[in-house]
């Protein structure tokens, strides 16, 4: 026998390495969530550009006959909720869960517990929605509500994928020496959106009367808008900012004044979006007065930021996290103080049927959520791939798109909305409102339009970044060095 016998040994070979189903590394659920997020912002997009042919084209509509007697359409209402939908449960929601996933081990510098129940919780969460976006275009089996319309068993599901996320956030924290004003906003808002999610699911299941039901939904609305929608933004900018500039949250006591009153004035306020002839007067009275009162914290948290920045302004020139940091609480400011306009009685009897609610939404959560969302993306993907980015045209396109998306969308629909109440007053019947409003609702459309752009720019940049980066050396939280951009 010749040859190099000891090559034979079995104690020479490479040990074998297993990796289970799910992958549990340190970033792992952070990734699969912003990514995820990206996908159904893109998909919001499709949905979106599908709804302003049908503004257009009216007749632009599908129908399909499926067995016992179910229909898919892709109707002008069909559509509308499939934005509504995916743009909030799908994009908001995905990477609101990626930057609670990628701060928190940051904050805490020990890896997430149970990364493997996140990432399950993240499955559970993407596939229980997929289901429910697909069943909303099937009216037979899809329920009614403006953010509430998938049917009861996906909503059992996203709770339970709720569930499996806060099990593996809530023990992430245990051993959590000071706490972290940023924290204690992912806490509040994880809290409110399984609450809420719970509500929602028993509301549907008890099918109460339209009235109550309509009640429930605008209170339940106005709440997941400011404190969770909003509120987890608002929570990474208290992290992302402090990193970039390198410097200490400007003041501690404002930042926790400013969650606790976001907090409370937030849920408070969904009474004042309730209106209707069973509720007490002054209970809406309350819930109008809080979402003025809004103004007040909102300044807090935009002025405790802003110091943050003393300094470092220059920051802001160049497009990247820092000028989208500084985006997100202009949109924040003014969304706030359209909000609390639109809360005085008069002015709340005269556009609450019109396109200013959406414009105020398109700057709130259009706008401030997004952007915010987008800027702590860009911030993570080079610390979770462990690559050098060095910006270029793609930074200038996810910057202005996301922005001027935000800004065109909004402006478009709060003109459209003061046009429409001038319309009504002059007596024009709505036939004639909807075909002179036609050109402003396609330049909003368009506005959204650019988000998607946005989306696709941040996209291609954590691709070329996996694939072409350069590697670099830092410390992942919980582990040793690894290949990763400094400045955790």
């Amino acid at each position: 026998m010749t040859g190099n016998l000891k090559r034979l040994r079995p104690y020479d070979e490479p040990p074998k390495t297993r990796s289970g189903l799910l992958p549990s590394g340190g970033d792992a659920s952070a990734m699969g969530y912003l990514a995820f997020g990206v996908f159904w912002l893109v998909t919001a997009t499709g949905l979106g550009t599908f709804a302003a042919l049908q503004l257009v084209m009216s007749e632009f509509e599908i129908v399909v006959g499926l067995p016992f007697g179910l229909t898919f359409e892709l109707t002008p209402t069909t559509v509308a909720a499939g934005f509504r939908h995916a743009f909030v449960w799908g994009w908001l929601t995905n990477a609101a869960f990626g930057a609670i996933f990628f701060i928190t081990p940051r904050v805490t510098g020990q890896p997430i517990a149970h990364s493997r129940t996140g990432v399950l919780g993240m499955a559970t969460w993407n596939v229980g929605f997929a289901a429910g976006l697909t069943l909303l275009y099937i009216p037979q089996l899809a329920d009614s509500g403006t953010l509430t319309a998938f049917p009861l068993v996906v909503n059992v599901v996203l709770i339970v994928a709720l569930l499996l996320i806060n099990v593996s956030f809530w023990t992430s924290l245990r051993g959590t020496a000071t706490p972290f004003v940023g924290l204690a906003w992912f806490g509040v808002g994880m809290f409110a959106l399984l609450g809420m999610t719970a509500e929602a699911a028993i509301v549907g299941a008890l099918d109460p009367d339209p009235t109550m039901d309509a009640i429930a939904e605008a209170w339940w609305v106005r709440g997941l808008s400011l404190v969770w929608l909003l509120g987890i933004p608002i929570g990474a900018l208290h992290y992302l900012i402090p990193r970039l500039t390198g410097q200490p949250l400007a003041s501690g006591s404002l930042g926790w004044f400013g969650l606790g009153s976001w907090a409370i004035l937030g849920l408070l306020s969904g009474f004042g979006a309730a209106v209707h002839p069973s509720l007490p007067y002054a209970l809406v009275s309350a819930g109008n007065a809080a979402a003025i009162m809004l103004l007040l914290p909102a300044t807090a948290i935009i002025a405790n930021l802003a110091m943050t920045f003393r300094g470092r302004w220059s920051l802001v020139l160049s497009p990247g996290p820092a000028a989208l940091a500084v985006a997100s609480l202009v949109f924040l400011g003014g969304s706030v103080l359209l909000l609390g306009i639109g809360s005085l009685r008069t002015v709340q009897e005269a556009v609450a049927r019109t396109e200013w609610p959406f414009g105020v939404a398109a700057f709130g959560l259009g706008g401030a959520a997004t952007i915010g969302l987008l800027a702590l993306a860009e911030h993570a993907w080079p610390r979770m791939l462990h690559r050098a980015h060095r910006g270029g045209l793609l930074a200038y396109v996810v910057t202005w798109s996301a922005v001027g998306g935000a800004a065109v969308a909004g402006t478009a629909l709060i003109a459209a909305g003061i046009f429409h109440v001038g319309m009504v007053a002059d007596g024009l019947p709505p036939s004639e409102i909807k075909a002179a409003l036609l050109p402003i609702h396609l330049v909003a459309w368009a506005g959204l339009g650019l988000s998607g752009l946005a989306a696709i720019g941040h996209a291609t940049t954590a691709y070329l970044l996996a694939a072409h980066g350069r590697p670099v050396q830092a410390t992942t939280p919980g582990a040793a060095p690894a290949t990763a951009p400094a400045g955790h």
